[in-house]
């Protein structure tokens, strides 16, 4: 069985996949706002097909994510999706990428410890690649980078999982694609259980990339091929 996801772009931006939705779906936005009403509509209207990531990593309305609202507007958003009949149990707080500096590290403790009340369970988590050009535009803004690798050092891989123990007791966190301890794909068993779908459709070997360790039939919603208006330095896509 295939299973949607929007990884081409922000969803709260581009919403045309409303009309493409399949039984299973990814939607991912950093744009859950109060004031996003659309975003907000199209996902209640569709919350039985929906596993809706929240990507907050603390960084928003700085120069790393210029265009992405503060961290607790989207606090605010998710709330008002839960209260408006959004299953909370739909709900993945996603904190994609996390930047293992100390002030990086700081700004992702932010969301975590603000979300806590919400109910939500899960937290899926990253740590920033390097690529040339991801490094160009940071140095651009910080004259500095967070380290010259394409991976992040083993020191600072350490130093989030240190910052990740306290908060285990309010998600469960989740990483895919990472040589890191919480391995578990964007599209997983887990997803198809919480929205009811048949476990026996899962099909292995969806990779995308060394270590993906998602379901098969990873179906992009989104048509974009280039940065969305959000603007994060980080972003993977070079143009």
């Amino acid at each position: 069985m295939n299973f949607g996801i929007t990884e081409a772009g922000d969803a709260g931006l581009d919403l045309s996949w409303k009309d493409k939705l399949l039984k299973g779906n990814i939607i991912i936005t950093k744009q859950l706002t109060c004031s996003n009403s659309k975003l907000i509509q199209a996902l209640i209207e569709n919350k039985d097909k929906i596993i809706l990531h929240v990507t907050c990593t603390g960084y928003g309305h700085t120069e790393m994510e210029p265009n992405v609202p503060k961290t607790y507007d989207v606090y605010q958003g998710a709330r008002e999706l839960i209260d408006a009949g959004f299953p909370v149990d739909h709900i993945v707080l996603r904190t994609d990428p996390i930047i293992p500096t100390r002030i990086g590290i700081e700004h992702v403790i932010a969301p975590w410890t603000l979300f806590e009340d919400l109910g939500i369970n899960r937290c899926r988590y990253s740590i920033i690649d390097m690529y040339s050009y991801v490094k160009e535009r940071i140095y651009k803004v910080y004259k500095r980078v967070p380290f010259e690798t394409f991976k992040a050092p083993q020191y600072m891989i350490d130093d989030v999982l240190e910052a990740i123990e306290p908060y285990r007791k309010y998600y469960t966190f989740e990483a895919c694609a990472e040589d890191l301890p919480d391995k578990v794909g964007c599209i997983s068993e887990k997803d198809y259980k919480i929205l009811g779908l048949d476990t026996s459709t899962i099909q292995k070997g969806g990779f995308q990339r060394k270590s993906c360790a998602c379901c098969a039939g990873k179906t992009e919603l989104l048509n974009n091929k280039k940065r969305c208006p959000s603007g994060c330095l980080y972003c993977y896509w070079k143009g």
